[in-house]
C-alpha cells in the first residue's frame, strides 16, 4: 500500500485540530518515546508525571534517558493533582507528562500555567480520551507541546496496535526532529541524523485510523469514561512494580496508593 495513505491520514488530523504535525506511531508507548528523546535528556533529568498510569507512561521516561518523578493525584478524579506538581519542580525537571484518564482531563489550564513559569514541556499522554474535550472546548492532546496517543484495541479510535503523536502549532518541541526519531533517525534518505527506531504506523492500519477518524469527526464518538475507575481496565501505582523497587524508583503518593488497593480489593 502506498505511503500517500500514511500522508492523507496525518494530514487530516492536522487540518482537523490546526496542528503543526501529526505523526502516525505503531503504538501509544512510541508515541511517548519519540518526543521524549527528541529533547536530548540527559542522565539526573527529572520528568513529573503521574503514579496512577500505566506503566507505559514511566518506562517512556526511563528510555528516554530521565527519572520520572510521581506526584499524587486528585482523589476526586484520579488524575494527576496540579496543586501538588510544583512542590515536586527541582532545577533538574525537564517536564510533565499529565495522563488523562476513562475519557477525564487533567486541568490543562493550571499545568500550563505552571509549565510557562518554570519553561517546562509539556507531553500530554491521551492514550485513554481522544475526543474529550475541556469546559473551553480545547481537545485533550491539542494543548501542549505534543498529545500521544493510543489506537490500541481498548480504545476509542482503534487499528488493534497504533497510536500517533500530535505537535501543536506553538509546541516547543522540533516536530521535524520527532519525525525523524519515528523513521531510524533519517533526514532524508539513508541520511541518518539522530539516533532513532522504527515506530512507523503500517499503511493499512493509517487507512483503518483515517476511516475511523472521519466517523469520529462527524459525529460518530465512542463513549468517553464509561468504564472508569469501577468497572474495566485499571491502572496501578506504576512505582509498585518489581523493575521500579529495583532501580530505586519511589513515590510518596497516599492518594494513589489507596485508589489502587481499592480497586485491586474490590475489582481485581
Amino acid at each position: 500500500m502506498p505511503q500517500i495513505v500514511r500522508n492523507i491520514f496525518e494530514n487530516y488530523v492536522k487540518e482537523q485540530f490546526n496542528l503543526k504535525d501529526c505523526i502516525a506511531v505503531n503504538n501509544g508507548t512510541s508515541a511517548l518515546i519519540a518526543p521524549l528523546w527528541s529533547m536530548d535528556l540527559k542522565p539526573g533529568d527529572e520528568v513529573i508525571t503521574t503514579p496512577f498510569t500505566f506503566i507505559a507512561t514511566s518506562n517512556a521516561i526511563l528510555i528516554a534517558g530521565a527519572r520520572p518523578v510521581f506526584v499524587d493525584v486528585d482523589p476526586e478524579t484520579y488524575l494527576i493533582d496540579p496543586s501538588k506538581i510544583e512542590a515536586a519542580i527541582t532545577k533538574n525537571t525537564k517536564a510533565i507528562i499529565p495522563v488523562h484518564l476513562y475519557g477525564k482531563m487533567c486541568d490543562m489550564h493550571k499545568i500550563m500555567q505552571i509549565a510557562k513559569k518554570y519553561n517546562l514541556v509539556v507531553i500530554e499522554d491521551t492514550a485513554q480520551a481522544f475526543g474529550a474535550t475541556n469546559s473551553s472546548g480545547q481537545h485533550a492532546g491539542m494543548i501542549s507541546d505534543a498529545g500521544t496517543f493510543s489506537f490500541y484495541k481498548t480504545k476509542n479510535i482503534s487499528t488493534f496496535e497504533g497510536g500517533m503523536i500530535c505537535i501543536p502549532q506553538d509546541s516547543k518541541l522540533n516536530s521535524d526532529k520527532i519525525r525523524s526519531i519515528c523513521n531510524q533517525g533519517q533526514v532524508g534518505k539513508y541520511n541518518h541524523e539522530y539516533i532513532g527506531f522504527n515506530f512507523r504506523l503500517a499503511e493499512p492500519l493509517c487507512l483503518m485510523a483515517y476511516e475511523q477518524m472521519k466517523l469520529h469527526m462527524t459525529g460518530i464518538k465512542a463513549e468517553l469514561g464509561l468504564r472508569g475507575p469501577t468497572k474495566g481496565h485499571y491502572p496501578a501505582v506504576v512505582y509498585e512494580q518489581p523493575i521500579y523497587k529495583k532501580l530505586g524508583i519511589t513515590g510518596n503518593c497516599p492518594v494513589a496508593e489507596k485508589a489502587a488497593k481499592y480497586i485491586k480489593e474490590n475489582y481485581w
